[in-house]
């Protein structure tokens, strides 16, 4: 188990790089780093007015970064030496993006906690020009998930719903909730999305838009979720400051994990399955082999 204070402030998000050798990691003060294999640490251009980033996001060649936050989005690539602007760029505050291939880049637009005028957006990063495709949302969107296998894209917005946009289809299949999604994650074969509500975890077969099981155990409310890349595991974090895995399956427990990061905020799985990160509020960062 590795614990690193990289950041002074809530972690909101992780990434793993393609191969697995790096973890980039965004907080509320708008820092960025990033770790590589053997624990060196580079520090990416902070947000300018240290606004904070929800969001992190690896290209597939795993050479650059994608940032977004309240103060937009950009990109950092490392050339070998420092770390360089590149790309396209934009002003517009963002929840969260992801990229859904190597040049399609999927962004939430609206406000993590309050309900403000928002918006899905899809960008293409060769041209720099958005895709006609975007939906608005009058609550804005509060996170977002990517199956680039299915080319599928979900949401939460701040209206107790739930999106799951197919994007070779016109319009996405709304999932309503009882109570607002702080998280979302969809399976690597694009079969499940699972969804954080309040305490629990619902977790839906997405073809037949049936609840399949909801994760129950947490004793506070769950602010992150992600699928192992096996898709047979579902890993939640919560703000009771325990991580559980769950049998993605049958809902079943199997373990909880204490770490002390204070309240858990983001979850991220490394690329072959064997590691998991957590974040959380102290502004620490743990790794773990799940072995």
């Amino acid at each position: 188990m590795l614990l690193y204070q990289d950041h002074e402030s809530v972690v909101y998000s992780l990434a793993f790089s393609p191969d697995g050798s790096a973890l980039a990691s965004g907080a509320k003060n708008g820092t960025v780093f990033v770790r590589d294999s053997v624990g060196e640490r580079y520090r990416l251009k902070p947000d300018p007015n240290n606004l904070p980033i929800y969001s992190v996001a690896y290209t597939p060649d795993g050479t650059g970064v994608l940032i977004g936050g309240a103060s937009g989005w950009r990109g950092q690539r490392f050339d070998g030496h420092i770390w360089n602007d590149f790309g396209p760029s934009n002003t517009t505050p963002v929840t969260a993006l992801a990229l859904l291939n190597d040049h399609l880049l999927a962004v939430g637009v609206g406000d993590r906690v309050a309900k403000s005028a928002g918006k899905f957006e899809l960008w293409d990063m060769v041209t720099g020009e958005k895709r006609p495709a975007q939906f608005f949302e009058p609550n804005g969107v509060r996170g977002l998930a990517v199956c680039p296998g299915k080319r599928l894209v979900a949401w939460t917005t701040g209206h107790r719903k739930v999106c799951v946009w197919d994007s070779m289809k016109a319009r996405p299949i709304d999932f309503p909730q009882p109570k607002e999604c702080p998280a979302i994650a969809l399976s690597p074969d694009g079969k499940l999305m699972a969804a954080a509500v309040d305490y629990s975890v619902r977790v839906y077969g997405i073809e037949k838009r049936q609840q399949r099981v909801e994760l129950k155990g947490h004793k506070g409310q769950v602010s992150a979720v992600a699928f192992s890349p096996d898709g047979e595991t579902i890993a939640t974090g919560s703000w009771d400051e325990t991580v559980k895995l769950w049998d993605a399956a049958t809902g079943r427990e199997r373990t909880t994990f204490r770490w002390p990061i204070g309240r858990v905020t983001c979850l991220a799985y490394a690329p072959d399955g064997l590691r998991l990160a957590a974040g959380g509020d102290l502004g620490k960062i743990v790794v773990w082999d799940m072995e």
